[in-house]
C-alpha cells in the first residue's frame, strides 16, 4: 500500500495513526499504518511535520518494541524527506533532521551555539542589521574606521561580513551585539534535531494503556506518595546534559536564562517513573539572583525530549512553569507536571506552588489556546484574586449544567490576570506576594533585609537547594520577605 500526499488515502492513514496514539493501542495496526506511511512520498510541509510528531510521540509513548524500532527507523531516514522543503518558507519543519533554524537569539545564546558547533552556525547576511547601528557598533572597534562613517557609502556590511560572527563575538559586548539584531542559522547535526535528539533511558517503558489523562492524577496524592530516586550526574554528563537541552529549546525557536546560564556540576536526574526522566539543572554561582533560586527543569520519556520549565524558589513558595512540546500533549502532561511537583518537594520542602500569569495567558495567547487557566485549575490550583475566583466558580457551574460549553477567550483573558496558586496547607499567606514589590522596595533603598550569614553561604554553595531549605525553615527572614512582597 502506497499513497500519494495528495490523496484523501495519505489523510486517513495519517489519521488513522493520530486515533490509535490517543486510544487502547492496536499494534499490528499501527505497524501496516507506519509501513505504508514510509512508503509515501511527502513534499507537503504540513503532512511532513504532522507525521514526524505523530513518530516522535509514538517514540515517547511505545506500545511495543516493534512499533518503537519502527518509528525509529522512519526517523532516521527523515532528513532524506526534507531536501526541497524550505523551513524560512514552512518554519513548522525548522528543527527537523536536515533542516535549519534562524532566529536573531541573544549574544550569550549565539556564543554557546558557536562554541559547541563552530562549522554549523553563522549569520544569515541576507537579512542585515541596520546600517547606522552597524556603523556605531563597528567604529570603535575597527582602527580609523570612524574616519570613513562620517561619510556616506559606508560599506560596513562587507566589513562585518569579511570579519565574520567568530569576530563580532569576541570583539562586540554583549549590549552591542544585541542590539544589531543579527539573524543567526544554525544546521543541527542528526544528533541534535529533535527528529534524533534522545538520552539513553534505563529501560523503555511500554504504554500498553491509553495515556493517564489529567483525571487520573492528584497532585495530592503524588505529594504524600514514596520518595522520586534522584541522583547528581557528573560534570561530564551535566554538561552534556546542557548541550542537549539549549539545543532542544534553540530548534523550537526558544531560549530560557536559567539552560543558557546553568551549572554542569549542579545537575540532577529524577526517575519519576511510566519512562519519565527529570533533569534538574542550577544556575551558575555568578549568574544567581539575589534572592530566589534558580532552577531549570527538562523532561524526557523513554529518552525523548518532551518538555521543559523553570522553577524560582524562596521560603516554602516555588514559582513554577511548566511547558509540553507540541508534539506530546496528547501524552501524559498531567502526570508529568504534578511529579515535578513532587521532585521540588522533595528536594526543597516546597509547600507552596505558584504559577505566573504569563503561564495561563496574560500576554500569552498560546496559553489562551491551550487552556492553561483549566490545565491547573482542574489539578487543584486557584487564583489568587478574589474577583477571578468569582469568574472561575461561575464558568465551573456553566460546565455542570452544560457539558458543551466552553469559556471563550476573552474570559479567558480575564482569569489570567493573577498568579494560580496551591498549597498542600491553604492558609493564603502568599497570595499577595509578588516578587516585584520586593525589587522595588530593596532597589529604592529606603528597606532593608538582613540575610543570616549560614543562609548567604548556602546561596553561593555547590548548589541552591540547600539555600532553599534553610530559607523555608528560618521563620524570621519569611516574615520579613512576605512583608516586602506585598501590596
Amino acid at each position: 500500500m502506497t499513497y500519494d500526499a495528495s490523496m484523501p488515502s495519505f489523510d486517513r492513514a495519517l489519521a488513522g495513526l493520530e486515533s490509535l496514539r490517543r486510544s487502547p493501542p492496536d499494534p499490528a495496526r499501527l505497524i501496516e499504518l507506519l509501513a505504508a506511511l514510509d512508503r509515501t512520498k511527502i513534499r507537503d510541509a504540513d503532512r511532513l511535520a504532522l507525521l514526524h510528531d505523530a513518530l516522535l510521540f509514538l517514540c515517547a509513548y511505545p506500545p511495543t518494541p516493534g512499533v518503537l524500532r519502527l518509528a525509529e527507523s522512519i526517523l532516521k531516514r527523515f532528513a532524506g524527506r526534507m531536501r526541497d522543503i524550505d523551513p524560512l518558507l514552512d518554519p513548522e519543519v525548522s528543527g527537523i533532521a536536515g533542516t535549519w533554524v534562524e532566529m536573531v537569539f541573544s549574544f550569550d545564546f549565539v556564543r554557546w551555539l558557536a562554541r559547541r558547533f563552530p562549522r554549523q552556525v553563522d549569520i544569515d547576511w541576507d537579512e542585515p542589521p541596520d546600517s547606522d547601528r552597524l556603523a556605531a557598533v563597528l567604529a570603535p572597534r575597527i582602527p580609523f574606521l570612524e574616519e570613513e562613517v562620517v561619510d556616506v557609502h559606508v560599506p560596513t556590511l562587507e566589513i562585518a561580513q569579511q570579519r565574520g560572527l567568530a569576530w563580532l563575538l569576541q570583539n562586540l559586548e554583549p549590549l552591542a551585539y544585541d542590539s544589531l539584531g543579527l539573524w543567526v542559522r544554525w544546521k543541527p547535526g542528526a544528533e541534535m534535531s529533535r527528529t534524533l535528539m534522545r538520552r539513553p533511558p534505563r529501560t523503555i517503558f511500554l504504554q500498553s494503556t491509553p495515556p493517564l489523562s489529567r483525571r487520573d492524577v492528584s497532585i495530592e496524592r503524588e505529594l504524600a506518595g514514596p520518595p522520586l530516586r534522584i541522583s547528581r550526574l557528573s560534570r561530564r554528563k551535566g554538561q552534556a546534559v546542557l548541550d542537549m537541552v539549549c539545543a532542544a529549546l534553540a530548534t523550537r525557536y526558544r531560549e530560557l536564562y536559567n539552560f543558557t546560564w546553568g551549572d554542569p556540576s549542579t545537575v540532577l536526574s529524577a526517575d519519576a517513573g511510566r519512562g519519565l526522566e527529570i533533569l534538574l539543572i542550577g544556575l551558575l554561582p555568578e549568574k544567581r539572583l539575589p534572592l530566589r533560586a534558580g532552577f531549570a527543569p527538562f523532561l524526557l520519556r523513554n529518552g525523548v525530549p518532551i518538555g521543559y520549565g523553570d522553577a524560582f524558589g524562596l521560603c516554602e513558595r516555588m514559582e513554577v512553569s511548566f511547558n509540553i512540546f507540541y508534539a506530546f500533549r496528547d501524552g501524559e502532561s498531567a502526570f508529568c507536571f504534578v511529579r515535578l511537583l513532587k521532585l521540588y518537594h522533595q528536594l526543597f520542602g516546597s509547600t507552596v506552588f505558584s504559577i505566573d500569569p504569563y503561564q495561563i495567558g496574560l500576554e500569552n495567547e498560546e496559553a489562551i489556546e491551550a487552556g492553561a487557566f483549566w490545565f491547573y485549575r482542574k489539578l487543584g490550583f486557584r487564583s489568587t484574586d478574589p474577583r477571578v475566583e468569582r469568574i472561575a466558580r461561575h464558568e465551573e457551574e456553566r460546565m455542570t449544567k452544560d457539558p458543551t460549553h466552553r469559556t471563550s477567550a476573552r474570559t479567558l483573558r480575564r482569569m489570567a490576570q493573577s498568579p494560580l496558586i496551591y498549597e498542600m496547607q491553604p492558609t493564603g499567606a502568599w497570595d499577595r506576594f509578588r516578587i516585584h514589590n520586593v525589587v522595588r522596595k530593596l532597589g529604592s533603598g529606603r528597606r532593608q533585609i538582613r540575610i543570616p550569614p549560614e543562609i548567604l553561604r548556602a546561596k553561593s554553595g555547590r548548589s541552591e537547594v540547600r539555600y532553599v531549605r534553610l530559607l523555608a525553615r528560618h521563620k524570621r527572614f519569611r516574615r520579613a520577605i512576605l512583608q516586602l512582597g506585598r501590596d
